[in-house]
């Protein structure tokens, strides 16, 4: 030690210096250095706000235009995506298969709080490290925006999506049923354009389609791209419809991102999604 210390020096100390022997202070050295943070790992939970817009609610057979739903759910880390259910990018299914990864559910507290300086609100324990609301003003919701999720426990942070501008063709977007299903939507392929864009969202279509008089679903069709502005649905997956069925059209931003948490010194996965539900008739 004492050779490590003189030559820590420089060359302007000479080793053969004779020093005098140093007073024991009683003082004991300690190592006052933290000691290394463990590595963030795994997957704590799964985050999603969800805002759905419906042209026309009548359509659809629901009571309202827009709805804002935000969920959570915590558990013990695991290696499994909750979105995995998203066709890759520039690949259309006709067969989406919901995800629910097997966990060890954890609660968190009574409720959990989601913030930021504009906008406030809360989402109370539905039990077994679920909690949610759907009692969300749209015109308080922040858009582009970080917002802060507090439980008992820990914390996360996620970024807010943003809407849209304008859709194409517009005519999807037809609120009252005695006008709506005006899009054409053409068996050769179907192109649809939208704005702003977003570097960093993926985007799914899906068109689903149902028979002349809206009785009967005749199947489905989700395509998903970069959130570019353009995307066109294959002829293979619209020409076996008859002319004139009916569709219902689903245009979605989704923002998924791992966002660091102090739960379980881990991760929790952010989903954000800004839907529109548009109609159509196959031509």
């Amino acid at each position: 030690m004492l050779l490590a210390l003189l030559l820590s020096c420089g060359p302007d100390i000479s080793i053969a210096k004779i020093y005098d022997e140093p007073e024991d202070t009683g003082i004991m050295l300690v190592d006052s250095a933290e000691p290394p943070l463990e590595e963030r790992s795994g997957i704590t939970g799964y985050s999603s706000l969800h805002l759905r817009q419906v042209a026309c609610p009548a359509c659809m057979g629901e009571s309202q235009e827009l709805s804002i739903t935000f969920q959570a759910e915590f558990h013990q880390p695991i290696s499994d995506s909750y979105t995995t259910w998203i066709p890759s990018i520039n690949q259309c299914t006709t067969t989406l298969v919901g995800v629910n990864p097997s966990a060890v559910s954890m609660d968190v507290g009574s409720s959990i709080s989601i913030s930021n300086p504009l906008h406030s609100f809360v989402a109370p324990s539905w039990g077994g490290g679920l909690y949610g609301t759907s009692d969300i003003w749209e015109d308080k919701l922040q858009r582009d925006s970080l917002y802060d999720v507090e439980t008992d426990i820990g914390s996360y942070t996620f970024l807010s999506s943003h809407g849209f501008d304008f859709i194409e063709p517009y005519t999807m977007l037809w609120t009252e049923p005695s006008y709506a299903f005006d899009a054409p939507i053409y068996r050769t392929g179907a192109t649809f354009t939208w704005g702003p864009t977003s570097l960093d969202a993926i985007f799914t279509i899906t068109v689903a389609v149902y028979s002349s008089n809206g009785n009967s679903m005749l199947g489905y069709v989700a395509c998903t791209g970069q959130d570019n502005g353009i995307m066109t649905i294959p002829s293979q997956y619209l020409a076996q419809y008859p002319v004139n069925s009916l569709v219902s059209i689903h245009m979605s931003r989704h923002r998924i991102e791992l966002v660091e948490t102090d739960i379980n010194n881990s991760y929790i996965e952010s989903h954000t999604e800004w839907e529109v539900v548009g109609t159509g008739h196959i031509e």
